[in-house]
């Protein structure tokens, strides 16, 4: 019981320590029964292998390692690399890379369509400004031409008023030189 016990903490141990690995995806690599290549060889693995590694063997540079079926041995540490395999990445990258390239063609449409619209934009700029241009000399000659008709009418009051003068000056001067008309002497009164 003590021991089963011991072995169940132990598996568990290993469980717990252990992560997602794969074999290289440049080799195939052999197991063994023990942490060098002098052990017998448990199994052939090919590259991309998923296994989760146990303990390590710092001196010899070997990996305790099980596989997915639960065969246990020792591979080298050199060929075992941490996370999926290219195998395993390679479907989903080129998942991804399919929708990047959607994605890009879909974004290179909508850019085209704003290329299209600040064009238009810009030449609808253009106009308006050539617009406002010509409002401006229009304002500019309107304004001088109120200017010139202030004048004008200024100079106009002005000779109708000097007019005005120099008639009433004449009739003052001409009246009193006029013959007076003679009263009728009327006694009926």
């Amino acid at each position: 019981m003590r021991n089963s016990l011991f072995l169940l903490v132990l598996l568990m141990s290993g469980m717990v320590n252990s992560a997602e690995y794969h074999i290289s995806d440049e080799v195939s690599v052999f197991m063994h029964s023990g942490p060098s290549n002098k052990y017998r060889i448990i199994s052939n693995l090919p590259s991309g292998t998923m296994l989760d590694v146990l303990t390590r063997d710092e001196g010899g540079g070997y990996v305790k390692v099980r596989l997915a079926k639960g065969t246990e041995g020792w591979v080298q540490g050199k060929y075992v690399d941490k996370g999926q395999s290219l195998a395993v990445r390679l479907p989903e990258i080129e998942k991804a890379l399919a929708r990047s390239r959607q994605l890009t063609d879909e974004q290179g449409e909508a850019l085209a369509g704003l290329e299209s619209d600040l064009v238009n934009a810009n030449n609808q700029q253009t106009q308006y400004t050539a617009e406002v241009s010509q409002l401006q000399n229009e304002v500019g000659r309107l304004k001088q031409e109120i200017g010139a008709m202030d004048e004008t009418h200024l100079m106009g009051w002005f000779l109708r008023g000097g007019a005005l003068v120099l008639g009433g000056l004449l009739i003052g001067l001409i009246v009193p030189h006029l013959p007076k008309r003679r009263q009728r002497n009327n006694d009926w009164f």
